[in-house]
């Protein structure tokens, strides 16, 4: 069974509805980055690495933490990677 096969299966048990998917976290931070902030990315692989990275850990935030704002914590990562670009 695919990913997404598990994911749309009624009934599983052991599922943790997911409200963000690293695709949807990665295309959020990209554009927050280059269009809210203006900045120029070059999409090397060490980049795209970091940026996926980046993405992983703002889907798990989202996903298993209630009452957080998607956005917010994407914003957040963001700045610190630019920060980081930065300095």
């Amino acid at each position: 069974m695919t990913i997404e096969g598990w994911r749309g299966r009624a009934g599983a048990s052991n599922m943790i509805e997911s409200r963000i998917t690293k695709e949807e976290a990665f295309s959020f931070l990209l554009t927050y980055i280059v269009v809210d902030q203006g900045r120029t990315v070059e999409l090397d692989p060490v980049t795209l690495f970091n940026l996926m990275r980046i993405a992983g850990e703002a889907e798990l935030v989202v996903n298993r933490e209630d009452g957080v704002i998607p956005h917010e914590v994407i914003e957040e990562a963001a700045k610190a990677w630019i920060a980081e670009l930065d300095a």
